[in-house]
């Protein structure tokens, strides 16, 4: 059976394995995230989910109706590719063979230089992080 791996479950990622199926491809399908979330919405993060008028339901990027039939390996880094064995090397030791691979893995936030570990000092980027700092508001 024919595998493709995706590597990045956020939005990007979620496009693409939504264009692999809709353009008739039914192997398997691998998507690869180093959070544990499924796909969501990450603008809101910082207005209407801090603000408490969106809840984590609503950022959901998947559909009800939509079903990818993909297998989704979340809270795994993708560290490496080795093209030998075409395998997409994971954080934990496991490691995903694939016929195709495609990088989804989207920016990293930026951080101020001097401010890790400071109290009140938050990065915005993440579902986690927003709840952190929702937390750390209230």
């Amino acid at each position: 059976m024919r595998t493709v791996a995706v590597v990045g479950a956020s939005l990007a990622g979620l496009s693409a394995a939504r264009s692999l199926r809709r353009r008739g491809y039914d192997g398997r399908l691998v998507v690869v995230g180093d959070e544990p979330h499924r796909p969501y919405d990450r603008p809101p993060l910082s207005k209407e989910f801090l603000a408490g008028t969106l809840g984590e339901a609503d950022l959901a990027l998947e559909r009800d109706d939509e079903e990818l039939h993909a297998e989704w390996l979340l809270g795994t880094r993708a560290t490496g590719l080795d093209r030998t064995v075409r395998a997409v090397r994971l954080a934990d030791g496991r490691e995903v063979r694939a016929d195709g691979v495609v990088i989804a893995t989207g920016a990293a936030a930026r951080t101020l230089p001097g401010a890790e570990g400071l109290a009140g000092v938050h990065t915005l980027r993440t579902l986690d992080d927003a709840r952190a700092l929702r937390e750390d508001l209230a």
